[in-house]
């Protein structure tokens, strides 16, 4: 410490005899004589100037914020340095020395100062030169590129840029778990009725339910859900009295913008629903709304049974089973019966019936139809303008799977769907069977994919968006983002079996039939009561010939859901597992006749394996026969039937007339046949893989390019996605393509590779979770 203080008393000049001279001088002319200030000055404008030009620098090499500010940190040390050393040393002939050390008579502080002066002012010179060009220049480029930024930002995160609130599941304080229905509903109904303010996003149902029971603070749900406030409370249900508390939240500062408290009798509900929906409206509206109040739309019903009902209805439909959607409908109809002008029950129970068409409870769209319209034009005949009525009519329409449409007339009903989106945006259902319609129906794939995550935007923790959104990220070959997808849907919600089994499709799109086939048992342990997943084991096991080790998922089958299209389109591949043909060849003539349901392809599979049995018992003429007789008007191949099956049977035809060798009028025909399937516009044709090139190709005697679409695409898919590939397909029509040498020898390498999958999945099946 004293070698310090030395230092500085000889550095600075202290304690000698010059030290009493230089303080009996003015400080601030000593200053000006040591050039201290004029060096002040000088680095003041240089640090200013190196960080103007560095902060350009870096944003445009996208360098870390942290570069900027360790920058900024050395220059702010380097101020008083540079004052110490102007200070303490001064400039001469001979270089840098001690000011203590040069004789005053000798000193050029003089010249110095007037080249700092000269210095200072060509920084300053640049510097405001930078300071014009920067103002009347570059103002006009950067200007457009923030507005876009700023753009992306707002597409990227609406959350910050509108008022926003979510609705959290009020807390049931009866003591009761059997009340836990009504204190969701009020959640629910609440969140609705709140989705109605003009201006106001709402976070959606699942995410904020996502939340429930959850030790979570307010700051970290609102900033998962992208929202400003949180509306939580609680609801305490005795006897006759229900106490209902509220409390608006804001976020970032956990201020309770209102609060309220509500005991009332149990018929009042829907006052008290109205009144917290009402004062946080008046809450929101004087603090984010501009001002603006609305009364939203309460619950269409007075009638407290019918409500009740209907809220055990939703909870039940929340569960997603079998077994659960089906308890929801009773509970629906019973509200129904209590109130039969309950809208929203009406439309719940539509919405049910749709669900369960999705999951193979309803297989037919005469049924779904016959179930679904009623209830919507019941509705829209008293309310025209309902937007989830009109809705769920186009979904019903589209999601028919025995309707053949052209481009065209799927895209007026797309258009119109997506239009009505943006009144109910929440309701996801919706707006993943909108995503299907332009994926699958339209071949939009990248709009498909924007509707999704527009929908993550709102309801970031809905499993079931981010379900759909891997399903179409498999059908892009996207297998990646599939699982991601997938996977983070069943982290959200792991007993939804239909998750479990979409897993199981990526894993068999892969080429990984063990890890698929333990999937798809997953699901079956979650939801046993899902015959078409027992369907999905059965039909792998019987495609490998694993007759016995398919024989108790047959019988599930059966035992679940006995006569039903795909029960019997499971005994046709027992059938044909066992090669017992004729057993098929009826099984298969009768699932034609009886017009079974296309679900799970029963009956294109039904048409095909009869078609192929028929041609290898040289009985193709019966064949057609029977499919003129079924369906007269196919012989007009002028013109496409309106109908899957009808389409199924006209497309068939073309296989029996090659084994009739009558090649002149099956020429003709197909020359009919496919100029009206163009005319359809069907966005499959812009699919170059897909099997229909590979006809036309066949058909109109391009031998070269059926063999070249067979080899890069047929033979070429993975063997776990595609078993049946090694059986040789309506002969004699694709005879051609198997009398090419580098057919039989990619059949060959195929046949090898399948010879492994029996005894891996035979391993799989001895496993403890199998048994």
């Amino acid at each position: 410490m004293d070698s310090f203080w030395h230092f500085a008393q000889e550095t600075l000049g202290l304690g000698n005899n010059r030290t009493r001279s230089i303080f009996t001088l003015s400080i601030f002319n000593e200053l000006k004589r040591r050039n201290v200030i004029r060096v002040g000055i000088a680095y003041l404008v240089v640090a200013w100037l190196i960080m103007q030009i560095s902060d350009v620098i870096l944003n445009n090499i996208t360098a870390p914020d942290w570069v900027f500010h360790v920058m900024l940190l050395f220059l702010a040390a380097g101020f008083p340095l540079a004052v110490f050393f102007a200070w303490a040393f001064e400039m001469t002939p001979e270089g840098l020395k001690r000011e203590n050390e040069v004789d005053r008579s000798e000193s050029i502080t003089t010249q110095t100062g007037r080249k700092l002066d000269r210095m200072i002012i060509g920084i300053l010179t640049v510097a405001v030169a930078y300071l014009l060009l920067d103002k009347l220049v570059l103002t006009d480029y950067a200007e457009p590129a923030a507005e876009s930024v700023a753009q992306q930002e707002t597409a990227a995160a609406p959350e910050d840029e509108s008022p926003s609130v979510a609705v959290l599941p009020f807390v049931n304080m009866s003591g009761d778990q059997e009340n836990e229905y009504f204190s969701d509903g009020l959640t629910e109904t609440l969140l609705h009725m709140l989705a109605q303010l003009p201006g106001l996003r709402v976070a959606a149902r699942t995410s904020s339910f996502a939340f429930k029971g959850q030790n979570t603070s307010v700051a970290e749900i609102a900033e998962t859900l992208g929202v400003a406030h949180i509306l939580e409370g609680s609801v305490q249900k005795a006897n006759d009295r229900v106490r209902v508390t509220a409390q608006l939240i804001r976020a970032d500062d956990g201020f309770h913008v209102w609060s309220q408290n509500y005991t009332r009798p149990l018929e009042d509900i829907f006052a008290i629903q109205d009144e917290i929906a009402g004062d946080v409206a008046d809450a929101l509206g004087s603090t984010l709304l501009g001002g603006v109040s609305s009364s939203p739309t309460p619950v269409s019903t007075q009638n407290l049974s019918a409500y009740d009902t209907y809220l055990r209805g939703l909870e039940q439909q929340a569960n997603k089973s079998f077994s659960s959607y089906q308890t929801a409908e009773d509970l629906f109809k019973q509200a129904l019966a209590s109130d039969p002008d309950f809208v929203d029950a009406r439309l719940a129970l539509a919405q049910n019936y749709l669900y369960q068409q999705g999951t193979g409870l309803i297989t037919t769209d005469d049924e779904v139809r016959a179930l679904i319209t009623p209830l919507l034009r019941q509705t829209l005949d008293n309310e025209p303008e309902n937007h989830l009525a009109r809705a769920l009519e186009l979904t019903l329409e589209l999601a028919l799977a025995d309707v053949v449409r052209a481009k065209e007339e799927s895209q007026e009903m797309i258009d119109e769907l997506r239009d009505l989106l943006q009144y109910i945006p929440t309701q996801t259902f919706i707006r993943t069977r909108l995503a299907d319609a332009l994926f699958f129906g339209i071949g939009k794939e990248q709009e498909s994919i924007e509707v999704l995550q527009a929908g993550l935007l709102i309801d970031p923790l809905d499993p079931e968006l981010h379900a759909s959104l891997g399903d179409l990220y498999a059908d892009q070959e996207k297998l990646d983002d599939a699982r991601q997808s997938l996977k983070r849907a069943l982290e959200l919600e792991p007993d939804n079996p239909n998750t479990y089994a979409n897993i199981a499709g990526i894993e068999q799109d892969a080429g990984n039939l063990v890890a698929s086939l333990d999937w798809m048992r997953k699901a079956s342990e979650v939801d046993p009561r899902d015959h078409e997943i027992a369907w999905h084991i059965g039909k792998a096991l019987f495609d490998l010939n694993l007759s016995e080790e398919a024989e108790r998922w047959y019988g599930r089958v059966q035992a679940i859901a006995p006569g039903s299209a795909v029960a019997r389109d499971m005994e046709l591949r027992r059938a044909l597992s066992r090669g017992e043909q004729t057993r098929a060849m009826d099984l298969a003539r009768a699932m034609i006749v009886d017009d079974i349901e296309t679900r799970r392809g029963a009956f294109g599979n039904a048409v095909i394996s009869f078609d192929q049995l028929m041609i290898e018992n040289n009985r193709a003429g019966e064949a057609y026969e029977l499919h003129m007789q079924l369906r007269p008007e196919i012989a007009n191949y002028n013109e496409i039937p309106p109908d899957f099956k009808g389409f199924i049977l006209q497309w068939t035809t073309f296989n029996l007339l090659s084994a009739l060798e009558d090649d002149e009028l099956r020429n003709q025909k197909w020359t009919q046949f496919d100029a009206a399937v163009y005319a359809k516009d069907f966005p499959w044709l812009e699919d170059p893989s897909h099997p229909y090139h590979l006809f036309g190709y066949i058909l109109s005697g391009e031998t070269e390019k059926a063999e070249e679409h067979f080899l890069t695409y047929d033979l070429n898919e993975l063997v776990a996605d595609n078993l049946d590939l090694l059986k040789k397909q309506l002969s004699p029509l694709y005879d051609v393509l198997y009398a090419d040498p580098r057919v039989a020898a990619k059949m060959a390498e195929r046949g090898r590779q399948v010879d492994d999958l029996p005894e891996q999945v035979s391993d799989l099946m001895m496993q403890s979770e199998w048994n």
